[in-house]
């Protein structure tokens, strides 16, 4: 066997390495013990906040030209729109990302629209998608809007007068929205203060966290004046600059935006897990400094604020999150094709969403279209990547309330549980990251509801949809029930499944 294949499988159980390491005529002979699986339905993990399934568009590249709109025809793109809608995101964050450092929102309404250089990513934005465009699009496609407010070549004023754009009644902009065609406000709760202000390479002068305290205190003070139910998202980075960050700003800070990007080595496909295995612990790292540092309830706010203190515990903010692999096309080769793999690392990731419900307030996908995204363009036709069909899965399948699952025998598998509102539906996520083998599992006996199996799979890891098969799909997905009393279900090699049962 190979060195790659070889390295593939550490870390699998002992009889999932034996089966797939035998030649083939030995191989039938022998099966690999079954794991087993135990669903703890009285510990509660957390609720799963809707707002993890979301997505982001920047403007970067062909995210949004080329992407989500036509600019020929000033237009959205109906192709796109159609498998935006199918992957029902929860929360839509833009204009970005790094661009917001040089983005200035009132470039981007009314008939006068100036076209700028684009400083971050290059070439020329026309701004002809700009608030309204971006929220009549958030509209479409049922999710909430996140702005992201410029605090590098941007002012307070500047952010507090988006705020009256979007959120305000009877005042100058919002007099200006009313007649920009829209008489009611867009009430926009979630506003992210900056982007990665730690970033010593960006434009702005915030790397130091003193000089970002000081200025999101009085960004956060103008803003939540205009519309003190807005919730704020602040920037934050390594574990010194967390620390800072919330011991300062606690008491107005809804939530800490951590970034989370996995990726592979050359040739050796089973690194990508490695990677999003390091993601979780960051998680759980940057959640328990919050929970050390932050009182649940904020005692004693200065009325003088005139506007309130957070209501809830401060929560994570996984707004960049995605595979982000090099090799790619377009601008700074950011347009990379996602094989099947892939889609069993997002599946992974989501996995760790649930897994650390209690913990993450909301997360958006990093990005959506054609940048590191779910569906790719050219200029006549569009594909959902493999990464498209997971993410489509979870959202419509997955539980609220995630509970604790407990593996055994099985090293290949990821799992994670969860319960539907209203407590009759139980779906078992579960990931075979084995390329080769299917994993033989033995259900939890206290299940005695029926299962109903949705998998989703492709003919190996390395399978993708292309732009020059467009008609070409190599997700497979089927569903099917299990007959009634089954105690065993096998998870075929590299394969998701979402095993559903009713509990009562």
């Amino acid at each position: 066997m190979p060195l790659q294949s070889r390295r593939y499988f550490l870390g699998l159980s002992t009889g999932t390495l034996a089966s797939a390491l035998l030649p083939a005529p030995v191989k039938r002979l022998f099966a690999p013990p079954a794991a087993t699986c135990t669903v703890h339905l009285d510990q509660p993990l957390g609720d799963i906040n809707p707002a993890i399934y979301g997505q982001f568009i920047e403007h970067l590249g062909r995210a949004i030209y080329g992407g989500i709109y036509d600019e020929p025809t000033r237009s959205f793109r109906p192709d796109v729109l159609a498998k935006v809608q199918g992957l029902r995101p929860t929360l839509l964050r833009y204009p970005g990302g790094t661009v917001t450092k040089i983005y200035h929102w009132k470039d981007g309404v009314g008939p006068n629209r100036p076209v700028r250089k684009n400083l971050i990513w290059g070439g020329n934005d026309s701004n002809h998608v700009g608030t309204d465009e971006f929220m009549r699009y958030a509209e479409l496609v049922g999710a909430a809007p996140f702005l992201t407010v410029n605090m590098s070549t941007g002012t307070a004023e500047e952010a507090a007068d988006w705020v009256e754009y979007c959120n305000g009644t009877d005042t100058y902009y919002a007099t200006q929205r009313q007649a920009n065609g829209h008489p009611q406000p867009y009430r926009v709760q979630y506003w992210g203060l900056g982007n990665e202000e730690a970033a010593k390479e960006d434009a702005g002068t915030l790397q130091d966290p003193r000089d970002y305290i000081k200025k999101a205190w009085y960004y956060a003070k103008l803003m939540k004046l205009q519309d003190p139910s807005i919730t704020l998202i602040m920037a934050g980075d390594q574990e010194d600059w967390n620390r800072q960050i919330l011991q300062e700003l606690h008491p107005i800070c809804d939530y800490l935006s951590l970034h989370l990007y996995a990726s592979s080595k050359p040739g050796d496909p089973a690194s990508l897990f490695t990677s999003i295995a390091e993601m979780e612990a960051s998680i759980r790292r940057t959640a328990a400094q919050i929970k050390a540092l932050t009182p649940v309830r904020v005692e004693n706010f200065s009325k003088w604020y005139r506007f309130p203190s957070r209501q809830q515990p401060v929560r994570l903010a996984i707004d960049e999150w995605g595979i982000w692999e090099n090799g790619g096309r377009g601008a700074y080769g950011l347009e990379v094709t996602y094989t099947w793999n892939h889609a069993l690392g997002v599946a992974c990731f989501l996995n760790i969403f649930q897994r650390n419900a209690a913990a993450i307030g909301l997360a958006t996908w990093a990005q959506t279209v054609n940048v590191l995204a779910p569906i790719m363009t050219d200029d006549t036709t569009s594909v959902c990547q493999t990464i498209y069909y997971p993410l489509e899965l979870y959202r419509r399948l997955c539980g609220t309330r995630s509970v604790a699952v407990a593996l055994a025998g099985a090293e290949a598998l990821d799992a994670a549980a969860s319960v539907s509102a209203d407590g009759q539906t139980l779906t078992l996520a579960l990931v075979n990251r084995d390329s080769r083998a299917a994993v033989p599992l033995r259900l939890d006996p206290k299940i005695v509801g029926r299962w109903t199996a949705h998998e989703l799979n492709a003919p190996s890891i390395d399978a993708a949809n292309t732009l020059q098969a467009p008609a070409t799909n190599v997700v497979s997905y089927q569903q099917r029930t299990l007959p009634a009393g089954a105690s065993s279900y096998t998870c075929a090699a590299h394969s998701i499944t979402l095993l559903q049962a009713r509990l009562r």
